[in-house]
């Protein structure tokens, strides 16, 4: 969790950061552009957009619970976790409040930076354990697709999942079924090339996405500012 030096780093897992990171900001700019009533789409019902949700966050997802098996296996420190997760709390207050303003209604109050910060706490102790991890994600992600009740509709209860109504707002990742995503990241960590580091990746693209990777989380909370105001700087000039 925490960001080693160059040398340690693992360019393949930041070049799969940054190809999500990718993803995600062409999704959010096609969002943006139905938001500002430049094409018209559905994003929250469409198949198509919400398949696409789901790819990209399963992507995230799996590698947190990758880079948290990396990080146990490198034996970070404490202070270091939990630094992260509390740049990672204050970066989802940050967006609750902005989400709050724009869209008051359906603000975003468990959005996937809220469900990365307590999944992370509640996975660490697995990640000594990643057979035990793969088998209990398995668990969850079935669980938290064949279950629904309507005591979890709530908003207080709606972040562990099983809603048998989506609550309403801009983002929703509950613990069921997705803290299991994070736990089959850690399952499967050990079969990847984690000890396998290069430190001259070739490319200029290679590069880029691993400066990405390496700064995820202030890619994640600039970029929807900067697309919205470049949108809607545009488009003020076109009309």
């Amino acid at each position: 969790m925490n960001r080693p030096t160059a040398s340690r780093r693992l360019p393949w897992l930041d070049i799969s950061r940054g190809l999500a990171l990718c993803a995600m900001i062409v999704y959010h700019f096609c969002f943006d552009l139905q938001w500002f009533g430049v094409i018209k789409a559905d994003p929250y019902h469409s198949p198509v957009w919400t398949t696409s949700r789901t790819l990209i966050i399963t992507s995230f997802l799996l590698i947190v619970g990758i880079s948290l098996f990396v990080a146990r296996v490198r034996d970070i420190s404490p202070r270091s976790f939990w630094l992260r997760i509390v740049k990672i709390t204050v970066c989802a207050a940050i967006v609750s409040f902005a989400t709050y303003f724009l869209f008051p209604e359906s603000f975003i109050y468990f959005g996937v930076l809220h469900f990365i910060a307590i999944a992370s706490i509640l996975a660490w102790p697995f990640a000594a354990r990643p057979r035990f991890a793969l088998i209990f994600g398995i668990i969850i992600v079935l669980a938290g697709v064949t279950f629904s009740h309507p005591l979890f509709n709530p908003r207080a209860l709606s972040l562990i999942g099983f809603v048998t109504e989506l609550p309403r707002t801009e983002d929703y990742v509950p613990l069921f079924p997705w803290l299991g995503i994070v736990l089959i990241g850690i399952g499967i960590a050990p079969s990847l090339p984690i000890r396998k580091e290069i430190t001259s990746p070739p490319g200029r693209t290679a590069r880029l996405l691993i400066w990405m990777g390496q700064r995820s989380l202030w890619v994640y909370m600039l970029h929807q500012p900067i697309l919205i105001a470049a949108l809607w700087s545009t488009l003020a000039m076109v009309r």
